[in-house]
């Protein structure tokens, strides 16, 4: 399906109007409404973000819970009285938000601490939104099994294909696969966003010794019961089962780079001023610091000063890289047509 700003009008639709309806709306002017993901993620945007804001302004964040696709149809219904404030959003959809003229330009003027934030995190959300953390896929591998794991994917699709790995890897149904697998991938193998050949010619050669996961439940299973011996994963959801007490698993980032997953924060034209206030806080880099801490994934302001423990696992951003996400939604949608064709999982 083409991405397009009616597809999030008819995503949102799954959701329910319900959905629509139970939306806290600003009845104040000092109430602000942003987003979270569930689970350890509100918690953390409560604790780092929400908090600080509240404390400095006076004013009240609320939280609504959900994923991009929908907050975005929900601005999109209304944009001239958006019901959220601040979205947390994919790179994809932050580009197709910012292209449709949806959200408001981010200046320094605006947000003081978007200076200390590398430039490219901004252009790569068209000066309307900015990413401000970030994760990295690359290889876990459970340490009882693996000896010696591959430390590059080049290295990762010899061992598979050779049989001395069963790999267990993301199917098409997980939604960042065609960028953190098959982009990432390609592009160590010397492939292209126009040339993919080489990302489907390896899964060609490891295909009797990969087993494919729907979901990151799916793969620590895979690994917990010897399904399979490693595969690709997260840095940040590997460690969290680290320090979850899961000692026999590992990650690496390969040689080349693992690709950057990113998520960004765009705020709705429209929306209420205190957003800038808010998002300065998510900017901040001792907030960013206490966020990072809480999910082990790295954040993007220069000045954070990482934990001792961080600071062993986040790959510095210099050592990952930032996929072409505009250029990949060009042409996602044909890498995800072959993927059905040639593999089916």
């Amino acid at each position: 399906m083409k991405l397009n700003r009616r597809h999030f009008l008819g995503a949102s639709a799954a959701t329910g109007l319900a959905g629509l309806s139970g939306l806290p709306l600003r009845a104040q002017e000092n109430v602000l409404n942003v987003t979270a993901y569930g689970g350890v993620w509100e918690q953390a945007i409560r604790d780092c973000f929400v908090a600080p804001f509240e404390a400095k302004t006076g004013a009240t964040g609320t939280v609504s819970l959900g994923g991009p696709a929908q907050w975005l149809a929900q601005v999109e219904a209304n944009p001239e009285n958006p019901p959220l404030d601040v979205l947390i959003m994919t790179p994809d959809l932050a580009v197709i938000a910012a292209e449709g003229d949806l959200m408001d330009d981010f200046t320094v003027e605006k947000l003081p601490n978007l200076a200390d934030i590398p430039q490219e995190f901004t252009d790569a959300c068209l000066g309307k939104g900015t990413y401000f953390d970030y994760g990295v896929g690359g290889i876990t591998y459970n340490k009882q099994y693996v000896s010696e794991p591959p430390k590059s994917f080049a290295a990762f699709v010899e061992g598979v294909a050779a049989g001395d790995f069963i790999a267990s890897v993301p199917s098409i149904s997980y939604g960042p696969t065609p960028v953190f697998f098959l982009w990432a991938l390609n592009n160590a193998l010397g492939g292209t966003v126009d040339n993919v050949d080489p990302f489907f010619e390896a899964m060609a050669k490891m295909k009797d010794n990969l087993v494919f996961w729907a979901g990151p439940n799916d793969f620590f299973n895979h690994l917990a019961s010897g399904e399979a011996d490693l595969g690709i994963y997260f840095d940040g959801r590997t460690w969290n089962h680290v320090d979850e007490g899961v000692d026999w698993i590992d990650f690496i980032n390969p040689e080349e780079g693992g690709a950057m997953t990113t998520v960004a924060v765009q705020k709705p034209k429209h929306a209420s001023p205190l957003a800038w206030d808010y998002i300065n806080e998510m900017l901040d880099p001792v907030n960013q610091s206490k966020f990072a801490d809480i999910l082990n994934y790295g954040v993007t302001n220069k000045k954070v000063q990482y934990s001792e423990k961080l600071a062993a696992r986040v790959p510095s951003m210099s050592d990952a890289i930032l996929p072409p996400y505009a250029e990949i939604a060009r042409v996602r949608n044909e890498w995800v047509d072959r993927w059905n064709r040639e593999i089916g999982m």
